[in-house]
């Protein structure tokens, strides 16, 4: 005999997971089924909302609009024109006033020379004339002849008395005559005065009020310009804000499309590893247990073939003893 032998021996271990195989083989089916169904499902196409047809045609309307400069533009050159004619008109105004005197109208040598201007304009010695010729007529043809007829009465035809009479009679009518002119020149003259002040009056008014009223919508004209201007700007303004609303509404319609592309992308290519991975945490994530089955194989150490080779003759004598057998000697 050897000293040494080997042995070999096989286990087998029950599964610890043998009481849930039922249910876990049902599980596994049920996971092979859905990841069939998985990858031979029909991805979606569209994950992003397109713009509607009005949106972008809004789109396109605002752009072409916000190109129409024809409203700011118009605004700009009226502020320019009236900022123009008002700020003139302003400062002729203000010159104007300035130079305002109210004498230069309304001071005494003008008011008379424009009085007698009047009583010149009035022909005194034509209204004299008319005004006396009654009176002379009553002394033509009634004093004058009832003087001569008193005379030739009492003899004194030619007479130095009746020189005297007809002498009296004619100083009187110059003198009623020269009293007229001079009432109706003076008359005339206050009137005259009056009227000249009283227009003087009105033409300085109304010069100021000219002036006063040239220099207020001058100002009103200025501002409105300015106005104007301003309002040109914030058009132009408004426009520029619709145009870049408008770019970015068709940049958005762009990217959207753009946007739903990439995610169709990414769904096909990651889908099918979200399949498999969803698939992975059922049947493979987990340690559902093993079965092993093998041949040990073990070789006795020197102890061990010594006590094994002892047992062997202790053995061996203990059946011989049983048979009836017994050493020599």
């Amino acid at each position: 005999m050897s000293g040494s032998s080997q042995t070999s021996t096989s286990q087998t271990s029950t599964p610890s997971f043998a009481p849930q195989t039922g249910a876990l083989t049902t599980a596994f089916n049920g996971a092979n089924d859905a990841l069939t169904k998985a990858q031979s499902a029909t991805a979606p196409t569209d994950f992003t909302a397109q713009f509607t047809p009005a949106q972008l045609a809004t789109f396109q309307q605002m752009l072409g609009y916000s190109s129409n400069s024809a409203v700011p533009q118009s605004a700009a050159n009226a502020g320019t024109t009236l900022t123009g004619a008002g700020t003139n008109a302003t400062t002729g105004a203000l010159s104007g006033l300035g130079s305002y005197d109210p004498t230069k109208l309304n001071n005494t040598g003008s008011l008379v020379d424009q009085a007698n201007a009047y009583v010149n304009g009035q022909n005194i010695d034509a209204q004299v004339a008319n005004a006396m010729l009654p009176a002379e007529q009553q002394a033509r043809d009634v004093t004058m002849p009832g003087i001569e007829q008193g005379a030739q009465i009492s003899g004194n035809t030619n007479s130095s008395r009746t020189g005297i009479a007809d002498g009296l009679v004619q100083r009187g009518l110059a003198e009623q005559a020269t009293n007229l002119g001079a009432t109706m020149r003076g008359t005339a003259f206050n009137n005259g005065m009056q009227l000249a002040s009283s227009n003087a009056n009105a033409n300085n008014t109304n010069e100021l009020a000219a002036l006063t009223n040239a220099a207020s919508a001058g100002n009103t004209a200025t501002n409105t310009g300015v106005n104007a201007g301003t309002s040109s700007i914030n058009d132009q303004g408004n426009l520029y804000s619709l145009a870049e609303n408008a770019g970015a509404g068709q940049q958005a319609a762009n990217q959207a499309n753009l946007t739903n592309q990439q995610q169709q992308f990414q769904a096909q290519t990651n889908d099918p590893f979200a399949a498999l991975q969803n698939y992975y945490n059922i049947v493979g994530a987990n340690n559902w247990g093993q079965t092993t089955t093998g041949t040990q194989t073990s070789t006795p150490s020197a102890w061990q073939v010594i006590g094994g080779l002892l047992g062997g003759v202790g053995n061996a004598a203990s059946t011989a003893g049983t048979l009836g057998w017994k050493p020599l000697g």
